[in-house]
C-alpha cells in the first residue's frame, strides 16, 4: 500500500513538472470567447427588452391611473341614485345618509382630478370642472328634496326631480368623455409599445444569429483541441474494462488527462465503497424516512415468496390521506410536508416491529402485515383511521384535522401477486366511493367476479410480475 500510494506520489508530481499545454487554459479562453461576445450581446437585448416592458407597463399603468378611476367614479355615481331613489320610496334616514355620503365622496373625487401629461392636462380639469360643477347642482337639488319630504309636503316639486336627473345625466356624460379620452390615449401607448417590440424582437434576432454564428465556431475549436483527447480516454476507458492488464494511457499533450489515469484507481475504490451507502439510500422516502416504493417491492415480492413456499398467510393494508390537495392550497406545501410526517410516525407506532411501512405516492402508504389474518388486519386498519380522525393537527399557526380511506386485503392461499395488488387496490377504492375516512376489506377470491380496473397499485410501475 505504500509502494502504490508513493508511486502515485512519484507520478503526479511528474505530471505536474511536465511543460505539455494545459486543458484548462485552452479550455478557459475558448469560454472567454463564448462569454465576452454573450455578454455583450445580452445586454444589448436585456436593454431593448427592459424599454419594451416599461413601454406596455407605461400603458398598464395609464390604464390603472386613468381609466379605472374615471370608470369607478361613473360607477359610484349610479350607485349613488339608488339610496336616493330608494328614500323617496320608503324614507328611510339611512338612504338618505348613505347618499348624501356618496355623493360628498364624488364631489370630493371631482375636485382633484387625475395628472394627465401637459397637453391634455388643461381639458381634463375642464371636464371635471364640468362634471363637478353638475354633480354640486345635483347635490343641491337633492339636499331641498330632502327638505320638503322632511317638512312633510305633500307634493315633491316635479321638476326638483327632473332638474336632478338631468344633472346626474350630465354628469356621466361628461365622464364618459374624459373615459373616451383616457382610452384612446393608452390606446396610443399600447400601440408604440408594440412597435418597440417589434424592434426589439428584430435585434434580438440578429443577436441569436451571431451568437450561433459565434458558438458554432468555438465548438469546431473545443473539438480540436479538447474533444479529440477526450474520445481517446474514451478508447483507453473502454480497453481498461474489457482487459486485466491494459497499456497505460500517454496523452502527452494535456497534462490534466494524465492526473486523472493516475487516480483511476482511488477514484474507483471511493465509488465501490459508497455503493453500498447509496443502495440504502436509494430504499428511503426523502421527506417521511419511510420505506419507500422500491424497497416495498423488495419486501413485497420476498413475503409473498415465503407465502408461496410455506403456505403463511399476509395481509396488505393500502392508506390514502383524504383530500391532501385541500391542505396544500390551504396552509401551503410546508404544512402539507409537515403533515404526512406526522402521519408516517403515527403509522409507525401502530404497526409491529416485524410490519412494513412504506410510503408508496405522495399521499398513500402501503403496510405489509406478515402472518395477520382478517380480524388482526381490521383491527389494526381501524386503529390507525380513530387515530388519525381524532389527532387536530397543529402547523404554526393552523389547527386542522384530517381523515383516511384503507384498503385490506388478506392472502391466505396460493394467489398471484397480480391478484393481490388488484384486492388492495379494489378495497381502497371501495373505501373511497363510501364517503372516505373508511376501512374496506376485499378477498382475493370474490375479485374475479367484479368489474375492476386498477388505480393506486399498477404492475407496469411496480415492475412486478
Amino acid at each position: 500500500m505504500a509502494d502504490t500510494t508513493q508511486k502515485l506520489a512519484t507520478g503526479t508530481a511528474s505530471i505536474k513538472n511536465m511543460t505539455a499545454p494545459s486543458l484548462k487554459n485552452r479550455l478557459q479562453i475558448s469560454i472567454i470567447v463564448i462569454v465576452l461576445p454573450l455578454f455583450l450581446l445580452a445586454g444589448t437585448g436585456f436593454f431593448f427588452f427592459q424599454k419594451t416592458t416599461n413601454a406596455f407597463n407605461l400603458a398598464i399603468e395609464g390604464v390603472v391611473s386613468d381609466v379605472i378611476p374615471v370608470t369607478e367614479l361613473k360607477d359610484k355615481i349610479q350607485q349613488t341614485v339608488i339610496p336616493f331613489n330608494q328614500y323617496l320610496k320608503n324614507r328611510h334616514i339611512d338612504d338618505k345618509s348613505e347618499f348624501l355620503q356618496l355623493s360628498n365622496e364624488i364631489k370630493k373625487a371631482l375636485v382633484s382630478p387625475i395628472k394627465l401629461e401637459q397637453q391634455n392636462h388643461s381639458l381634463a380639469n375642464d371636464i371635471y370642472r364640468s362634471a363637478y360643477l353638475n354633480w354640486r347642482n345635483a347635490h343641491r337639488i337633492a339636499t331641498k328634496i330632502f327638505l320638503e319630504i322632511d317638512q312633510d309636503t305633500p307634493h315633491i316639486s316635479h321638476q326638483l326631480l327632473q332638474d336632478f336627473y338631468q344633472y346626474v345625466i350630465e354628469t356621466t356624460l361628461e365622464l364618459d368623455k374624459l373615459h373616451l379620452a383616457m382610452q384612446n390615449r393608452v390606446k396610443i401607448r399600447f400601440q408604440k409599445a408594440k412597435a418597440l417590440k417589434f424592434d426589439a424582437l428584430l435585434l434580438i434576432s440578429f443577436v441569436f444569429l451571431l451568437v450561433y454564428i459565434t458558438t458554432l465556431s468555438t465548438i469546431i475549436f473545443l473539438n480540436r483541441s479538447i474533444m479529440n483527447p477526450i474520445h481517446k480516454l474514451e478508447q483507453w476507458a473502454q480497453s481498461f474494462s474489457r482487459e486485466k492488464e491494459s497499456k497505460p494511457l500517454k496523452l502527452h499533450s494535456y497534462r490534466e488527462f494524465e492526473f486523472i489515469a493516475s487516480t483511476y484507481n482511488k477514484l474507483s475504490q471511493l465509488l465501490h465503497d459508497d455503493k453500498s451507502i447509496l443502495e440504502r439510500l436509494t430504499q428511503k422516502d426523502d421527506l417521511t424516512q419511510l420505506n419507500n416504493r422500491r424497497s416495498f417491492i423488495n419486501h413485497l415480492q420476498d413475503e409473498h415468496n415465503r407465502h408461496q413456499r410455506y403456505d403463511t398467510c399476509y395481509s396488505l393494508m393500502l392508506i390514502d390521506v383524504d383530500h391532501m390537495s385541500s391542505v396544500s392550497q390551504n396552509y401551503g406545501e410546508h404544512a402539507c410536508d409537515l403533515t404526512l410526517i406526522q402521519v408516517s410516525k403515527m403509522l409507525e407506532g401502530a404497526i409491529r416491529p416485524t410490519d412494513v411501512l412504506c410510503r408508496y405516492g405522495s399521499d398513500e402508504f402501503i403496510i405489509i402485515l406478515p402472518e395477520v389474518e382478517v380480524h388482526g388486519a381490521n383491527t389494526t386498519a381501524e386503529r390507525i383511521r380513530n387515530t388519525i380522525s381524532e389527532y387536530v393537527f397543529r402547523i404554526s399557526q393552523f389547527k386542522f384535522g384530517i381523515t383516511v380511506s384503507i384498503g385490506v386485503s388478506l392472502i391466505q392461499e396460493n394467489h398471484s401477486l397480480s391478484e393481490v395488488l388488484n384486492c388492495v387496490d379494489y378495497a381502497l377504492q371501495q373505501a373511497k366511493l363510501a364517503g372516505r375516512n373508511q376501512v374496506q376489506f376485499c378477498d382475493p377470491d370474490h375479485l374475479s367476479a367484479v368489474k375492476f380496473q386498477e388505480k393506486y397499485l399498477k404492475e407496469a410501475d411496480l415492475k412486478c410480475s
